[in-house]
């Protein structure tokens, strides 16, 4: 597809040590509601929170994030946060906008996120940049989250037009993390169907998480 084409890409970033099920279904649901041409998984580099050695290398990761998407036309993988290290998504998004400065930006982000976003590298400005997209984890509900979610933009941007660039999106709701993958790998028990067929092959024959 032309870069003239992708008036409205999704942005997906994350350690995806590994990527799992629950990231494809919400990337769908979320490319669905907001009808956009385009949602790029993006690998972290090294998150700021992380440190180097407790993650999987960058190309098992990228590698493992290809194979997840691989099937879906709508989804691709990008490596712009390879050399990143701390990798910062606020530069994520200037060299998306670098790339794509005609496309509406839609930056994914999970509820624990959003909750912790003021701990963000420049968190207020990333309006400047793109629309945010918060979508359900640790809560099942809109209702239970609706006083919160508008106190909390108005806490971190200050003003009312915050309000027309970030949205809550009603995604299904899956009980899965990849910490909790990992965690059952290590413990030698089945990860199947939780990770797409052609990850959970990756991580056996590299052995991962053991």
């Amino acid at each position: 597809m032309d870069k003239s084409e992708l008036k409205k890409i999704g942005i997906l970033g994350g350690t995806f040590d590994p990527p799992h099920l629950a990231h494809l279904r919400i990337a769908e649901e979320v490319r669905e509601t907001w009808e956009l041409n385009k949602v790029f998984f993006i690998p972290a580099g090294l998150p700021p929170h992380k440190k180097e050695g407790f993650i999987s290398s960058f190309e098992d990761r990228l590698q493992m994030v290809k194979f997840a998407i691989e099937r879906n036309p709508y989804f691709e993988a990008l490596d712009i946060e390879r050399n990143m290290i701390p990798s910062y998504t606020l530069k994520t998004l200037q060299k998306l906008k670098e790339i794509y400065p005609e496309s509406e930006k839609y930056l994914i982000i999970g509820w624990d996120s959003f909750c912790e976003f003021e701990t963000w590298w420049n968190y207020e400005k990333f309006l400047d940049y793109t629309n945010i997209v918060v979508v359900p984890r640790r809560i099942k509900t809109w209702e239970e989250a609706q006083a919160y979610f508008y106190n909390k933009i108005r806490e971190l941007w200050g003003n009312k037009e915050a309000h027309k660039k970030v949205f809550f999106c009603k995604t299904t709701f899956f009980d899965i993390s990849s910490s909790l993958i990992r965690k059952l790998v290590s413990e030698d028990r089945s990860i199947r169907y939780l990770v797409p067929e052609k990850v959970y092959f990756y991580i056996k024959e590299k052995g991962l998480y053991k």
